[in-house]
């Protein structure tokens, strides 16, 4: 084999390889990794040690065509948007956005996703749990994606709606019921969301100016930023009590994910005094990911420590 047939060989290779990874990014896999350990912990929660395996499995499936296929119509609605930004301009549907047949090709991964995912909550889980998550669908796709984002500074509350329900799905799976508990859930995951997205929303402020999108921290500025940051932590530990006050928890639970949380909620009023705001917002989102899996790792082993 010669050195230029070798050559054309690899540049095939690394043209199809970029190509397969960015085609995985169109389902968002960050995104679906989250929810799903999201959906996990609401899950251990209601089971209080007596793990059902096989609903855990096939609530994790489901969940995972939901998302897939929320999130493959949230790059269709986008492409324009992602096109404006740096951190996606490079996404594969801006590059072959106009591909009408790669466009119809997703429309219709979709909602053969959804429909999966609804079919096997149905005939394994319960309706309850479709209910739940086709109300996710609908707000993350049509109120979110398609309606507020491109015009209103709260479409980041609207969005925190949807991303607080898988782990009221996997409360569900258990429980088949709607309890004071789902209630509690869902403000803490709504305010950590809130908190956590509007970090980023300051350390990216330029790019979601220059793609239009009028987020509050683009409306109103990253000081009226970190005060509503701070607000939903401060939120997101009174929630996070309730669910001891309720004895949904145990005390070690709320021993550990207070100190973390009221880590963060320090970190946040003073870290502004000696790092920069694109600083700050960093270390803010970093900082959230880890206090949400110390949530998550307590969620899961609270049953161990009664």
């Amino acid at each position: 084999m010669g050195n230029g047939t070798f050559k054309s060989l690899k540049k095939i290779y690394y043209f199809y390889t970029y190509y397969i990874f960015d085609f995985i990014k169109i389902f968002k896999p960050g995104i679906i990794f989250g929810n799903i350990i999201a959906l996990i912990s609401g899950f251990l929660l209601a089971s209080k040690g007596q793990i059902k395996y096989s609903v855990l499995i096939k609530s994790i499936i489901s969940m995972i065509c939901i998302i897939s296929s929320a999130c493959i119509i949230n790059n269709i609605l986008d492409k324009d948007i992602d096109q404006c930004m740096n951190r996606t301009k490079k996404r594969i549907l801006c590059i072959f956005g106009d591909n009408i047949y790669l466009i119809y090709f997703l429309w219709f991964l979709s909602f053969f996703l959804c429909f999966i995912g609804c079919i096997i909550f149905y005939v394994y889980i319960n309706i309850l749990c479709i209910v739940i998550s086709l109300i996710g669908f609908f707000i993350y796709i049509l109120l979110y994606s398609y309606i507020c984002k491109r015009k209103y500074f709260y479409s980041t509350i609207i969005g925190s709606i949807s991303g607080a329900l898988p782990p009221i799905v996997g409360y569900i799976a258990i429980k088949n019921t709607f309890d004071i508990c789902c209630i509690i859930i869902f403000f803490m995951y709504s305010f950590w969301q809130i908190s956590h997205f509007y970090s980023i929303s300051i350390f990216r402020l330029n790019d979601y100016k220059n793609a239009g999108i009028p987020l509050f921290s683009v409306i109103y500025g990253v000081k009226k930023t970190k005060i509503n940051i701070n607000l939903c932590i401060i939120f997101l530990i009174f929630s996070n009590f309730l669910l001891y006050l309720l004895n949904y928890v145990n005390v070690t639970y709320l021993w550990f994910t207070t100190f973390f949380l009221s880590f963060w909620y320090f970190f946040s009023i003073f870290g502004g005094l000696f790092f920069n705001n694109i600083v700050w917002s960093r270390i803010m989102f970093f900082i959230s990911i880890f206090v949400i899996f110390i949530v998550f790792f307590f969620m899961f082993f609270n049953f161990y420590f009664y």
